[in-house]
């Protein structure tokens, strides 16, 4: 688990680094207007977005951390300007890419597995050559795991730095680095809860079918990152793991555990978007009297 943590911290550093600017604009821009989008909006966001995550971390729920800022945005935004002040077509957009991607996620994993498996998997007869095909696919998915960090990077970073850059104009290199270093030291430290429930507790996970789950999940990811929509990495890489698992067969899926995944992205978004607008008024009504 940790050769495994620090792997995925660095290539998500590099994903932070090389490729996060695209999201940042979305978050930061696209759904309040900058002008009005002051410090004590942004630090309601980043308030209400953070505590929702440590909460469901801490519980090793994988939630979606795209929903929690968004919705957190979009709560501020209500209090602050109201809907006909927002950009409520970049808001569809985003809604659109939570309930795509998922479902994008689970017919690209259980498509991938199924080639996998009907073109690699079930000509082989030998269980010794398919121990030794598992050890490929094993190597191989320590590619796939490097695609997939770098990929969560990129999109997580813009998701929780959006706010803060458009509140320093874009122009501070050092919030990059804060940002790129905070998501390793919440990959080194909190990582592994939310590992142990994606790798082992929604369906049994070999090198093959992890790598078919890891590699569908990242090319969904990467063309929503390249056009800097904020969706939930989470989100698509449950929705591969799903129908990877639906590929192999529905007795090895936890349903169980995916009804309370389920639940928790569904309550996360009104749940944000309550805190969020609660959390700005309650900060503008103090700085007032400050």
């Amino acid at each position: 688990m940790r050769r495994a943590l620090l792997l995925g911290a660095f290539f998500a550093f590099l994903g932070a680094l090389l490729f996060g600017g695209n999201v940042i604009r979305t978050i930061g821009e696209g759904i309040i207007p900058s002008d009005v989008f002051n410090v004590i909006a942004g630090f309601a966001v980043i308030l209400t977005a953070a505590l929702w995550i440590t909460i469901t971390l801490l519980h090793g729920i994988p939630i979606s951390g795209s929903d929690a800022m968004v919705s957190a945005v979009i709560g501020v935004g209500l209090v602050s300007v109201g809907w006909t002040g927002m950009n409520l077509n970049t808001i569809t957009y985003i809604i659109l890419s939570w309930i795509s991607s998922p479902m994008i996620g689970f017919f690209s994993g259980f498509l991938t597995y199924y080639i996998i498996r009907a073109g690699v998997i079930r000509r082989v007869r030998s269980v010794s050559v398919k121990d030794r095909l598992e050890k490929l696919f094993a190597y191989l998915q320590v590619l796939s795991s490097s695609f997939s960090a770098f990929n969560v990077g990129a999109l997580d970073f813009g998701v929780a730095m959006g706010v803060l850059f458009t509140l320093s104009d874009g122009s501070s290199s050092f919030l990059r680095i804060v940002g790129a270093l905070g998501l390793v030291m919440g990959i080194l430290f909190l990582g592994d809860r939310v590992t142990e429930t994606i790798g082992r507790r929604i369906t049994e996970l070999v090198p093959t079918r992890g790598f078919s789950a890891q590699v569908a999940a990242s090319v969904v990811i990467f063309f929503f990152v390249y056009y800097g929509m904020p969706i939930s990495p989470t989100q698509t890489l449950v929705g591969s793991v799903i129908g990877v698992g639906l590929a192999h067969g529905t007795s090895t899926l936890k349903f169980d555990v995916i009804r309370d995944i389920g639940y928790t992205w569904i309550l996360t978004i009104p749940a944000c978007l309550l805190l969020g607008a609660v959390t700005y008024s309650v900060l503008r009504v103090l700085s007032g009297l400050l």
